[in-house]
């Protein structure tokens, strides 16, 4: 799944915080990844993962498609100030031995979020989503916009889910 430095995934760690409309980046996360320059720039402020895509263009009919294949497994996502899902690979283009923190999907000095977590694909189809985000916390409460718009892409097409889904059972 995700990662820390030693490249096991640390979740929320301290646990959520209390909601919001929006959430910046953990002050303490932020403080270690400003002393990463293989994460954090000065000037720039965080990398934009190159693997990062928006959850809608990646539909191939009736499939989430992820670098040329259907997409698989765990990978982290951020819902965006415009509510869009963007997800990608933890995978440092400046070390590959260096995680990808969810910050980096956006990218810049100040990325703000409605909600992260991790998602799951399974043969193309979306399985589940979570909140477990150790460099944002965001609250459960925030997961409902992701539920939401989730919600709304499986009721114009109910095949991009995997049949275990909520917002597929939703739809039974």
């Amino acid at each position: 799944m995700g990662s820390g430095s030693n490249g096991l995934y640390t979740g929320t760690g301290g646990g959520s915080r209390p909601y919001a409309e929006h959430y910046g980046v953990y002050s303490k996360m932020l403080s270690i990844d400003k002393k990463d320059p293989d994460i954090y720039n000065a000037t720039t402020g965080y990398f934009k993962n190159p693997t990062a895509v928006n959850l809608s263009a990646s539909i191939r009919g009736n499939r989430f498609v992820f670098e040329g294949h259907r997409a698989e497994g765990h990978m982290t996502y951020v819902m965006d100030l415009d509510g869009n899902i963007i997800f990608g690979k933890r995978s440092n283009p400046n070390n590959n031995r260096k995680r990808a923190p969810h910050p980096t999907l956006i990218g810049g000095k100040d990325p703000r979020v409605q909600c992260a977590g991790m998602i799951v694909f399974k043969k193309g189809k979306i399985l589940s989503v979570d909140n477990q985000s150790g460099h944002y916390r965001p609250n459960i409460k925030s997961l409902e916009k992701v539920n939401a718009a989730l919600q709304k892409m499986c009721d114009k097409n109910p095949n991009l889910f995997d049949k275990n889904s909520i917002w597929r059972k939703n739809n039974e």
